[in-house]
């Protein structure tokens, strides 16, 4: 020991010295920095003519930048400052490649079996909904589940812009206790008993919202400019697909209650007893939808409690993932034995590939196999200690634990999207340290599990009836690849596709450019596929969502009525921001064409539109149900639309509008991962809107533009059923 002490204090005493040289050295360099040359190329080692070069390209540049200290690692401040100070330096310049944001970590991967019970029951909401209400489509239950939980994500947005508004606001939900009315039929009793449902659900927010603000980081807690409420929003503990307290009198509810009632009342006749009728049916619709919101807000309680009880994450079979200390892990098995509880969602995701056909060597079928496993009680495993007399009792014994297995739940996906989920997974986890002490069948069981929990999430936000029978799923359509070449050709700045465009609305299983917008971004489950945010919720400022990619966005949202309104909102802040600031941002919007916008803006155009509809009562009555079901219901919801629509077709900053006919273009599925074919053919009128802050060089450049546009979403599903039916006649033959 006494001769190991004066070598550790010699080895201090030389790293020291080192240390003050190369702070020495670090002083010379910024002193020499002064006027304005860099340390590579210039310095104290060069001679007079490299020194004089050097000041003259500087002087030709007009940069005054300050020490660049890549020593000391202040070079990222430094460009931050020069890009504020000179916005329109780097507008035409190609944009980098974009990073992916850091991943949610292994650890982070949701409860598979908690992800199936949401999937039942929103299986389960969505039937009800569409048995109660003869005419409805999976369609109308998207769309009230899109817009409702956007209206829950704009009440908290409301409350955090008051509390940092007033901040005195915020004090009296965290002092002192709310007035308590026992029993729901309390909710719904006396006159004010609307308003103090509302107040309640206020409270349960603010309540959520004073929970989130402890799990905000810390970086953007001390910055609170930008995407402090986006981080915020994103920390609060809800359901990530179904609203937790969802009421009838909001917008959602009011919408969805039209096109009940359009669906329920194709012709509308003045007579007593279909009066009544109407009345009793909208009667009905209004008990339905209400009827719908209370199945609703039980089914997020009893997620809570299954979530409470089986944990929030996901446990592998045979490797543990825990930080916990051997003793803590001791101390929870002894309490797993004394509570006699189940497992939290164990088990492993087994793959098995398929082919078409036995011609094509490469499989085209994957299927994800999932068995959660149980944890034998202490019943089970006491009998099995007694028992063990005769060969009788043991075959006995194996025929009882087979039945009582859990049975496997299968998904069966196209091959190629699980190599395309899989590279992106690879993408983002390539550096991280949480793959890096994990062996490669680790990294792939973890691949498995977070991939079946994505299919399963996508096909809740459908209905939950996308894995039986293909239904819903529309809303998650994508446009062709060749969309994004033209985009890419017309607006980008240089660079790479990926590196200059960016989907504002897409998932892992449709996205084409490397930088896309998502539902359930980091640390939800698309943050594991390179999602950099939510395309409203974002932690970033609009300024900083702008620059990193530049060029052109792409806004394909989901056909719903409030997401619709809100995305047309907020692209108006955008454009706004990128006017002042100078940058050459292009956004291309493709929505459905809302019909007759025009005629319906004033009051003479609807006072015709009611004489039109007297004259063809007769004809009315003699068309087909369904298809005066279907005319109603679409009329209803591009009512809805409407707003948006015409709040982006007049905005000063549009400088094309291209309508694609119905039936002469077309999109990729929804679904694709699940379908055998992947596009489809629109079924109705398509708007591609361009907003930007420049205008157009010349009109023959918005002509091409457009011949171009048309060109590549001309639809490909003709030409992919021919394919598969000369597919099917060469395995015939």
């Amino acid at each position: 020991m006494p001769k190991t002490q004066p070598s550790q204090s010699k080895k201090k005493q030389k790293l020291t010295k080192k240390r003050k040289k190369s702070q020495e050295l670090s002083n010379v360099y910024t002193s020499d920095d002064i006027g304005g040359l860099s340390n590579n190329g210039g310095g104290l080692g060069n001679n007079e003519m490299d020194c004089l070069e050097e000041l003259a390209s500087a002087q030709v540049a007009g940069t005054t930048t300050s020490s660049n200290n890549t020593a000391s690692g202040t070079s990222n401040e430094i460009n931050n400052t020069n890009s504020t100070i000179n916005p329109t330096s780097n507008a035409n310049a190609p944009s980098p490649r974009p990073q992916h944001p850091p991943p949610p970590g292994i650890q982070q991967i949701p409860n598979l079996r908690i992800e199936l019970a949401r999937h039942l029951q929103t299986e389960t909401l969505s039937t009800f909904l569409l048995q109660s209400c003869p005419g409805l489509r999976m369609p109308t239950f998207e769309r009230w589940l899109l817009d409702s939980k956007l209206e829950e994500s704009d009440r908290f947005q409301s409350i955090i812009n008051e509390w940092m508004d007033d901040p005195s606001s915020k004090l009296a939900h965290t002092s002192g206790k709310a007035k308590k009315k026992y029993g729901r039929a309390a909710m719904y009793r006396g006159d004010n008993a609307q308003q103090e449902r509302e107040n309640s659900r206020k409270e349960k927010d603010c309540k959520l919202l004073i929970a989130a603000e402890k799990r905000i980081p810390a970086q953007t807690a001390q910055n609170r400019d930008g995407g402090y409420v986006g981080s915020w929003i994103r920390c609060i503990d809800r359901d990530p697909v179904l609203p937790y307290q969802v009421m009838e009198t909001d917008p959602s509810c009011d919408r969805l209650l039209k096109e009940i009632n359009a669906a329920f009342l194709p012709t509308a006749d003045s007579g007593d007893e279909e009066s009544d009728q109407q009345q009793q049916h909208l009667q009905k619709a209004k008990e339905n939808v209400r009827e719908l919101c209370h199945r609703t807000t039980e089914a997020c309680k009893e997620l809570q409690l299954l979530e409470q009880r089986l944990g929030k994450y996901h446990k592998f079979a045979g490797w543990d993932t825990s930080s916990s200390t051997p003793a803590d892990r001791a101390g929870k098995k002894k309490k797993r034995k004394r509570g006699g509880g189940s497992s939290g969602g164990g088990g492993n995701v087994h793959v098995e590939w398929h082919k078409e056909d036995t011609t094509s060597e490469m499989p085209h079928i994957c299927s994800l196999i999932y068995v959660h496993k149980k944890r034998k009680s202490s019943r089970s495993s006491s009998t099995s200690a007694n028992t063990g007399s005769g060969t009788e009792d043991n075959q006995g014994e194996d025929t009882s634990t087979n039945q009582n297995k859990p049975k496997p739940f299968v998904i069966k996906i196209n091959a190629s999207h699980y190599h395309k989920l899989r590279v992106k997974f690879d993408a983002v986890y390539k550096s991280s340290s949480d793959t890096s002490s994990m062996t490669n069948e680790q990294s792939t069981q973890a691949f498995h599990a977070i991939l079946f929990a994505t299919v399963i999430r996508y096909s809740s936000l459908s209905g939950g009836q996308q894995l039986n029978d293909w239904r819903g799923g529309g809303m998650q359509g994508a446009v062709h690849e060749g969309v994004f070449d033209c985009l890419s050709k017309w607006f980008g700045v240089g660079g790479p596709l990926s590196a200059s465009g960016t989907e504002c609305f897409a998932s892992p299983f449709n996205s084409t450019l490397d930088r896309f917008f998502s539902a359930f971004p980091s640390p939800d489950i698309d943050g594991h596929f390179g999602s950099h945010g939510d395309f409203f919720f974002n932690p970033m400022s609009n300024l900083d969502f702008l620059r990193p990619a530049g060029g052109w966005y792409e806004l394909n949202p989901p056909f719903s009525p409030g997401v619709m309104n809100k995305m047309a909102y907020r692209l108006g802040e955008l454009v706004e921001i990128s006017r002042k600031q100078e940058l050459d941002v292009a956004f291309i919007v493709v929505i459905p064409t809302v019909r007759n916008i025009a005629n319906r803006n004033s009051g003479d155009d609807r006072a015709k539109a009611k004489k039109k509809k007297k004259k063809k009562k007769n004809n009315r009555l003699n068309d087909h149900e369904d298809s005066s079901d279907n005319t109603n219901l679409m009329s209803t919801v591009h009512h809805a639309a409407s707003q948006s629509f015409r709040q982006l077709i007049n905005s000063p900053y549009c400088r094309s509008h291209i309508v694609l006919p119905a039936r002469e273009h077309g999109y990729i599925e929804g679904g694709q991962h699940l379908r055998p074919t992947k596009y489809k053919d629109s079924q109705y009128s398509t708007s591609v809107i361009v907003l930007r802050s420049k205008s157009w060089k010349s009109t023959d450049d918005a002509g091409l533009f457009e011949k171009e546009l048309r060109e590549a979403f001309a639809s490909r599903h003709a030409m992919e059923v021919n394919l598969r039916r000369e597919r099917s006649i060469g395995k015939t033959v």
